[in-house]
């Protein structure tokens, strides 16, 4: 290192210390010129950040071990990619074990997903759900074409798919993401939900058909003073590529409670969509104000149907139950009856929520699915009501499974973020997603290209729909509406399965020793 800048350095008072240390060591003399600045440069830094380090109050950790306790902060950032990659084994991880993750991106990307050397499950674990095999399953597997009619009474009624792309706002989700979605559905033939941010132009660009969901808020069919748009609501959902309309009770992983956008987070577009300000913290009430029972419930949505002419319906998570019996009873004697009712379980996923909400409140998706569907099925409604299951579908044989328990169909979010490139980096809720999937951050939304993930959307959903196909052929069936819930058992005890109609018997039928009743 050059003396003349070396001397200028070592009389800096900052400085001079780690001059002489670097003297002492030697190291002056083995670099010279920018090297030798650069290394002065570095061990300057070590040591303003340890003095820092030391006379801070804010954390403990760091003050009483200068610089090393940084890494502790490290560690803890990266905490979620080291267990999913690392630690965890590959049915361990939640929300979403490694081995889905798996089967999802090799599905996406039509590689090869079968699973060698048998299952790595544990069969005799309470709980456990099984499907019944039959002895004469057909010797053509014939492709199943089904699809689900929806609003038969309507004007427009819709044929929708056994499985399509579940509620993700735009707000919670990217522009590149909901575009990729978009594309995606329209190649695999299924809908999409837009979620309760609104119908944005990047759901409509990418030609899908679309489930508009109405939220608490009636983001993009409001008045600026936040009330109910009736005009602009109409006006909206004449768009063709609109199919049906969802209206939000609540959601699985949130139920009973209202979302916050942070203001940063409330661009331009978003607000567009929204009908809100731009930059200004965008609030979802807990419950809709237009109705305070049932029968207002009813008599709203008879509204909007006659407004769009188009199949309406509404999603919910199941608190108590009487809801899910209220209801029913209120559509038969008034004869307003819901074309669909969406059953969210509590594993259902968000973007953010409190951890007191998404771990306590609700009924998981399976008992939520035979509720419905047993009220139903006591009001002599079950034919003419679509039961769409979501909460954690993400194979055809989870999607087999919800059907035979009660539900017409299905939807997942989850799954559909993983086949565009969700790593499961568990940062939806920070904006600062590394995949580009769940944030408004302009350079890491450039890493999700939407010509390049539709294409993997789509397979996935047809990877979904062929495993389906597999199981219901299994299963001894042509097409999906022939599984019942006897072709489901659960692992009740050790050396104890029994059938799921069993464990939750239809109306009417004879309980089995030992079942309990519903």
């Amino acid at each position: 290192m050059d003396e003349g800048v070396l001397s200028q350095i070592s009389n800096n008072p900052l400085f001079e210390p780690v001059v002489k240390l670097l003297r002492q060591l030697g190291i002056i003399g083995m670099l010279g010129g920018i090297p030798g600045l650069l290394l002065l440069a570095f061990f300057a830094a070590l040591i303003l950040v340890a003095v820092y380090d030391m006379f801070q109050t804010k954390h403990a950790i760091r003050r009483n071990f200068p610089i090393l306790g940084i890494f502790r902060y490290v560690l803890e950032t990266i905490g979620p990619e080291l267990r999913q990659y690392i630690f965890t084994d590959d049915r361990g991880d939640r929300p979403i074990p490694r081995y889905l993750r798996t089967w999802v991106y090799a599905s996406a990307k039509n590689q090869l997903a079968t699973v060698p050397f048998g299952t790595r499950k544990d069969l005799n674990k309470p709980g456990t759900i099984l499907l019944r095999h039959s002895a004469f399953p057909s010797l053509e597997e014939k492709i199943t074409a089904d699809r689900i009619v929806v609003g038969e009474r309507t004007k427009s009624p819709y044929s929708a798919s056994l499985f399509n792309v579940s509620a993700m706002s735009f707000g919670s989700l990217g522009r590149n993401a909901v575009l990729t979605l978009s594309m995606g559905a329209r190649e695999a033939g299924c809908f999409l939900d837009t979620g309760e941010g609104g119908l944005s132009k990047y759901h409509l660009q990418g030609g899908a058909d679309i489930c508009w969901q109405l939220g608490t808020a009636k983001f993009g069919a409001r008045t600026p003073a936040g009330d109910f748009d009736p005009a602009l609501f109409r006006d909206k959902a004449a768009h063709p590529r609109i199919k049906m309309v969802e209206v939000k009770l609540s959601q699985g992983a949130k139920p009973g409670g209202g979302g916050i956008l942070p203001a940063e987070k409330v661009t331009a577009e978003i607000a567009e969509a929204r009908g809100v300000p731009a930059r200004e913290t965008c609030h979802s009430p807990s419950r809709h104000k237009e109705w305070d029972s049932v029968k207002g419930l009813l008599d709203w949505m008879a509204r909007l149907r006659e407004l769009c002419g188009k199949p309406v319906g509404v999603k919910f998570a199941v608190g108590r139950p009487g809801f899910v019996d209220d209801l029913c009873e209120e559509m038969r004697g008034s004869g307003i009856l819901l074309d669909f009712l969406t059953v969210d379980g509590a594993e259902g996923g968000t973007g953010a929520a409190p951890l007191g909400m998404t771990d306590y409140l609700g009924y998981p998706a399976h008992d939520a699915i035979m509720m419905v569907d047993n009220s139903l099925r006591r009001v002599g409604l079950r034919e003419q009501i679509r039961v769409i299951a979501s909460g954690k579908i993400f194979t055809g044989a989870q999607l087999a499974i919800a059907i035979a328990l009660g539900a017409d169909m299905a939807n997942s979010a989850r799954g559909f973020m993983l086949s565009m490139g969700c790593i499961h980096a568990l940062r939806c809720n920070t904006n600062h997603c590394p995949a580009g999937v769940a944030t408004h951050n302009p350079w890491l939304q450039r890493g999700l290209i939407p010509e390049v993930k539709a294409p993997r959307v789509a397979s996935y959903q047809r990877a979904v729909m062929e495993e389906f196909n597999r199981v219901l052929h299994a299963c001894g069936y042509e097409k999906s509406g022939q599984l019942s819930r006897g072709d489901v058992m659960q692992v009740v005890s050790y050396n104890c399965i029994r059938g799921m109609d069993e464990v939750v018997p239809y109306p009417g039928a004879r309980v089995a020793a030992g079942a309990p009743a519903a």
